[in-house]
């Protein structure tokens, strides 16, 4: 995001960034390694920095859908509006995915238990936005956006 210009995403590869990140975090609760979770925030920060349309993820899309000769999904039209993204709305999700990633490796140290129930929460609600096009960050986007619309409003 800081080096690339920004270009949105297309729905295919929001949608399949969504779903292998949840199965990541998903196969680290299933084996209870942390080390999977270190490689979630790295591709967390990989994409953050280089964006959706440049990310590890994005890359890992092409490549199979290089290998089949055929994308491997593609988004209903009707469908697609629920995985457009803008600028800001991809900040929050990198940003938050960062945080999770944070917050799971540090509570490993302190409460395990805690840390792969949040794993789990993360890895599940990946999915569900993966196939449903719903996310969590989105609604904090959403909130933000309010928030902001709240407050110019109040100054004016």
């Amino acid at each position: 995001m800081i080096f690339l210009k920004y270009k949105q995403p297309k729905a295919e590869h929001v949608q399949f960034q969504r779903l292998v990140f949840g199965l990541i975090m998903l196969s680290a609760v299933l084996f209870q390694k942390v080390e999977i979770v270190y490689i979630f925030f790295g591709f967390s920060v990989v994409a953050f920095l280089t964006t959706i349309n440049y990310s590890p993820t994005t890359w890992l899309f092409k490549f199979l859908s290089f290998i089949f000769g055929r994308q491997l999904f593609t988004t209903a039209p009707q469908y697609a509006h629920s995985y457009i993204t803008n600028k800001l709305a991809e900040i929050f999700e990198d940003i938050l995915r960062i945080m999770g990633g944070i917050l799971i490796i540090y509570l490993y140290t302190v409460f395990p238990l805690s840390a792969w129930m949040i794993a789990s929460f993360m890895g599940v609600a990946m999915l569900v936005s993966s196939f449903f096009g719903f996310c969590l960050s989105s609604l904090v986007y959403i909130g933000y956006q309010y928030l902001m619309k709240t407050f110019r409003s109040k100054d004016a």
